[in-house]
């Protein structure tokens, strides 16, 4: 009898576990269906909250039934914490292969939705010389620490035949560099202040947002990059979200051909919307 009712008991359980497993399941931290998830919290940094809160962009997703709050944060590393955490939904600032690093280096897996809302331009910056070919021997370049900015830069500077980057390196760092023909003198900083170090180098390799924001006169770009598809920028979410209803509506919300006037109109060439 002890036995047969032990037997129950353990029945009665076992279907109590599997129940709360099946309504956790597709599940935000409050709760709430992801598939009917109507609240919304996004983040990005200042130089692109206009973006992020463009009327166009709320408007429709309001029209959808969401509400929608967007705050800024300091950076993509501080963004991708926090969405892991559930304390934000999506962000947007990062671009891919920055992101790839990010998982690769503390082993996450942030995901990126398509379709990309813009792409950043990149480019040569100088106060001192007019033209690539005029950068003297030993000069002083300046780049971001960051393994997918310091490669772009790096890539760049081969594409403009600076240097020669070791054979079969796809991600280079300065330790790659094969040939150095001019000499030229590198040092590497985080990438927000890559261009704050424009006055005491030859030049600075950096997005052209960190010209823009730093008001920096646009004569200062001798040279732009040819890789703009290859760093799309999209919204950020923990993998679980990938898939939600609410991540296709907000990536339709931002790559209306009204958000692209409208992103064109905000950043002065430094953004590229995407396709």
């Amino acid at each position: 009898m002890k036995k047969r009712v032990l037997s129950v008991l353990l029945c009665v359980v076992m279907s109590v576990v599997m129940l709360m497993g099946c309504g956790n399941k597709g599940t935000d931290k409050n709760g709430a269906s992801k598939d009917n998830k109507k609240t919304l919290k996004l983040a990005c940094v200042a130089f692109n909250y206009d973006e992020v809160n463009d009327p166009v962009a709320i408007n429709k997703l309001k029209k959808l039934g969401y509400d929608v709050k967007v705050i800024v944060m300091e950076d993509a590393t501080t963004m991708n914490e926090a969405c892991m955490k559930g304390e934000i939904d999506a962000s947007l600032h990062q671009h891919k292969p920055w992101m790839d690093a990010y998982n690769k280096s503390k082993k996450r897996n942030m995901v990126m939705l398509k379709p990309y809302i813009h792409y950043n331009v990149f480019g040569i910056y100088s106060k001192k010389w007019k033209n690539i070919k005029d950068i003297p021997n030993g000069a002083k370049v300046c780049l971001g620490e960051d393994s997918s900015n310091q490669a772009r830069g790096l890539l760049m500077l081969q594409k403009a035949g600076m240097i020669k980057i070791k054979d079969g390196v796809t991600v280079p760092t300065t330790l790659d560099i094969a040939q150095n023909p001019k000499n030229l003198k590198f040092t590497t900083v985080n990438v927000a202040q890559v261009m704050s170090s424009l006055p005491d180098v030859d030049i600075c390799l950096s997005a052209k947002m960190f010209q823009v924001s730093n008001k920096i006169s646009q004569d200062t770009e001798i040279y732009t990059s040819d890789d703009l598809y290859n760093f799309g920028v999209g919204f950020v979410v923990s993998p679980d979200n990938a898939n939600a209803k609410w991540a296709k509506d907000l990536t339709d919300a931002y790559t209306t051909p009204e958000m692209k006037k409208d992103i064109n109109k905000i950043f002065k060439g430094c953004y590229v919307p995407g396709k």
